[in-house]
């Protein structure tokens, strides 16, 4: 196999419900590159040390681009076939939050590719948990796309997931502080808050401005601010609609929940966003 550089090796994390999911849906639209979503399970790796958790992962990313050359397949979280552009479309009819539509871990490539693809691998709260190491590694181009906070809060609990509640299991299993810390919070938007803080400080802490994907720029770019990760993402044309407004959002959850926002003077959240951006979305 041609040699592959970490730049066409690409870790992709973010806050749950910022877009990751819908970055993969673009980035599968380029002519020499493959996203995808989810394939791995992080609770089967928890037994792996540190060092040897990440050759685990640069090991898989290996095993799916010869799988994808020889079969024109690759493990990954789907709908007919394919990664979706929102993999919570759905309705429960009973408590309203909406549910996956998922329906298979198999997705079919459907075109030719160089040897030395782009391979993208979508894992938020994973790969959001070990970033320290990812990035030290030097194997991976590390990339995060980032959300207005009050969006996030409010998808978060319009979701049947575990950060509805302010847990996410696949990134505590890989931090047992966080998981502690959490354990201590016996609020739920307080704990949801005190999570995306988490999110955002890690990106912070471990990521470079040029590879912080907006969520909002992905929408007014129509995605062509993906070619941060690739540069082919620059002839996408693709017509987007911010869903930071979404009318299942509970406006008086909102409330609530820009008022906890408001009160977190030193949340890492303000390095990314305003206040101003945020209170926007309560007048829109």
């Amino acid at each position: 196999m041609q040699f592959v550089t970490a730049q066409q090796q690409v870790i992709l994390t973010g806050l749950p419900r910022s877009g990751t999911t819908l970055t993969c849906h673009l980035l599968n639209k380029l002519s020499d590159c493959v996203a995808l979503h989810e394939p791995l399970v992080p609770l089967d790796l928890i037994a792996y040390k540190q060092g040897d958790l990440i050759s685990v992962i640069a090991d898989y990313f290996t095993a799916q681009r010869l799988q994808i050359l020889q079969t024109g397949t690759a493990v990954s979280k789907s709908f007919g076939g394919q990664v979706p552009d929102n993999p919570m479309a759905g309705v429960d009819p009973n408590t309203g939050k909406r549910i996956r539509v998922l329906d298979g871990r198999l997705v079919q490539t459907n075109k030719k590719l160089s040897n030395d693809f782009y391979l993208a691998i979508k894992q938020p709260a994973f790969f959001t948990a070990i970033l320290k190491d990812l990035v030290a590694s030097g194997l991976f181009n590390c990339f995060a796309v980032v959300r207005n906070p009050l969006a996030v809060l409010l998808s978060w609990n319009s979701v049947d997931m575990p950060v509805s509640q302010g847990r996410v299991p696949a990134a505590e299993a890989f931090s047992p502080e966080l998981k502690q810390q959490l354990d201590y919070i016996p609020d739920v938007y307080d704990r949801q808050i005190f999570l995306l803080d988490w999110f955002f400080q890690q990106y912070l802490t471990y990521l470079p401005a040029k590879q912080i994907i907006f969520y909002e720029s992905i929408i007014q770019t129509a995605g062509k601010s993906l070619a941060a990760i690739n540069p082919l993402a620059n002839e996408i044309v693709e017509v987007l609609h911010s869903k930071n407004n979404n009318q299942l959002y509970n406006n008086d959850l909102k409330k609530i929940l820009l008022e906890k926002l408001l009160s977190k003077t030193k949340g890492a959240f303000w390095s990314f966003y305003t206040r101003e951006s945020t209170l926007l979305l309560t007048v829109l």
